[in-house]
């Protein structure tokens, strides 16, 4: 597998972040954070105090609005999520808290560094959702669905796993199609228009994409399934 050093470009702390927020990190992140091993992958399923049905992973959950939701719903599943913003994992931290759950893990960095520890075949899912676009064609290899990540998650993901992303910019979703019709791990899954129009059964939305359908932006929502 060809892993990347970390490569995350900008501000990792939000401007203005509370004491209370900072305190919260620095007292509770250690209940939940996802230590890397210094030798071999992660076994997930020891993360936590029951056995996992499944396995879901999200890539950059924000505030965490879809994670929590759906760890709510689905007790019985085990939910693994990165942030690289530290504003963003203090408000999971408190949501977690706040809601007692037991099911959720995360990783309060870049993305790019947990990759090599993950093992074959872990994942039932992963979700790509509202990833930073980086719309300039010099900065495509910093966005998140690419040739390479493609194939990564094809390995993180059991048989017949589901890559879902979705997106409101008009530059990123063509760039992400363009991508996937240029693998051979993944098939789409759309029949008509509808099937990535609308959200899936069941969707738990966030504050993000709730902003964009005020403003008018579409989000279009994408399912690759694992051949």
């Amino acid at each position: 597998m060809d892993y990347v050093k970390k490569t995350f470009f900008g501000r990792r702390k939000g401007k203005g972040m509370s004491k209370a927020k900072e305190d919260l990190l620095s007292t509770r992140m250690k209940d939940f954070e996802i230590i890397l091993p210094t030798k071999g992958k992660i076994d997930f399923f020891k993360l936590f105090d029951f056995t996992p049905k499944k396995v879901i992973f999200e890539i950059g959950y924000g505030d965490g609005e879809h994670i929590v939701n759906m760890a709510l719903k689905n007790p019985d599943i085990a939910f693994i999520g990165t942030e690289v913003f530290m504003n963003g994992n203090a408000s999971i931290l408190r949501k977690i808290i706040d809601n007692n759950i037991k099911n959720i893990r995360i990783f309060p960095d870049d993305v790019n560094l947990l990759f090599p520890f993950i093992p074959s075949g872990v994942f039932d899912t992963i979700f790509v959702l509202y990833p930073d676009p980086w719309p300039k064609n010099r900065n495509e290899e910093r966005r998140m669905i690419n040739k390479n990540n493609v194939k990564l998650f094809a390995d993180f993901l059991k048989s017949d796993g589901n890559l879902f992303v979705a997106s409101d910019h008009p530059v990123y979703i063509p760039w992400v199609l363009f991508v996937m019709q240029n693998q051979d791990s993944f098939t789409w899954t759309a029949l008509k228009s509808s099937d990535f129009t609308n959200p899936p059964k069941d969707w738990e939305t966030t504050r993000y994409e709730q902003k964009a359908i005020a403003e008018n932006r579409k989000p279009i929502y994408l399912n690759f399934v694992k051949k």
